[in-house]
């Protein structure tokens, strides 16, 4: 099918974690691509975990009769059949995922699903480039990471804002040594992989502190929430084409689901 809304900006939304603390029928996951197909978003980005370990039924063991290779196998191939070919669809991982390397940086997850031509999967972290759009992505929770480290700070400063801009001044994903011990990190590759060779426009920082969109020192920063905590959220991003930088073009919504 033809995409129904053709513009010269770009269109994107961004979402995840996926399933409730009480069930693994994955109804968050549900509601959003349901969104997706009404809303005709050029570009979707799902960040990880998709069979989260801290997932209550999953610590159980309780998955039903599926493996946890199967339950992320069959979400893939749900995600892969519910999304219009005109929306590229770009999956982060996650280390609290139940089948992917818990390492960071954390390698593409690995699928047997025969996956459509709109749909990749990323390392954790990556730079993707959406047409004239630099797009920095990460599902690892370096906010929450460096607020719990943090030793002083100016009176009065915006905290949001200073925690995003340890990683733009670093142009660094990961600015904080010794890491957290739910990082594992392997220096030699995070040296290779975790550095931006330049300057994002829009910088997504998924964590449990509460949601946000800021200017960053010319960065959209986004804090998209979580899908599938309380009233859950995601976020709708347009980047409007013409003159002027991408952060002057850009507007972001955050959205309960």
């Amino acid at each position: 099918p033809q995409h129904p809304k053709q513009s010269s900006g770009i269109n994107a939304e961004y979402g995840g974690p996926f399933t409730s603390q009480d069930s693994l029928s994955y109804e968050p996951l549900k509601d959003l691509l349901e969104k997706v197909r009404d809303e005709h978003p050029d570009v979707l980005v799902l960040l990880g975990p998709f069979v989260d370990t801290k997932h209550p039924l999953i610590e159980k063991g309780d998955t039903g009769d599926m493996t946890l290779e199967q339950l992320f196998q069959s979400q893939i191939s749900h995600i892969s059949k519910n999304v219009p070919d005109y929306t590229r669809v770009i999956l982060v991982p996650s280390q609290r995922d139940a089948v992917c390397d818990t390492v960071y940086p954390q390698p593409a997850p690995t699928t047997t699903t025969t996956l459509p031509s709109n749909v990749t999967l990323v390392p954790d972290p990556c730079l993707v480039q959406i047409g004239n759009v630099s797009l920095a992505l990460t599902s690892t929770d370096i906010l929450f990471h460096l607020s719990s480290e943090e030793m002083s700070h100016p009176p009065g400063s915006d905290r949001m804002g200073r925690l995003a801009g340890h990683l733009l001044d670093q142009n660094n994903f990961y600015p904080l040594f010794p890491g957290s011990d739910d990082c594992n990190i392997d220096y030699p590759h995070f040296i290779k992989h975790c550095f931006f060779d330049h300057q994002p426009d829009v910088l997504v920082l998924p964590s449990d502190l509460r949601f946000f969109v800021k200017n960053v020192k010319d960065t959209v920063v986004v804090n998209p929430g979580k899908l599938a905590k309380g009233a859950g959220t995601f976020f709708r991003m347009r980047v409007k084409g013409g003159v002027g930088s991408v952060t002057e073009n850009t507007y972001v919504n955050v959205v309960k689901i």
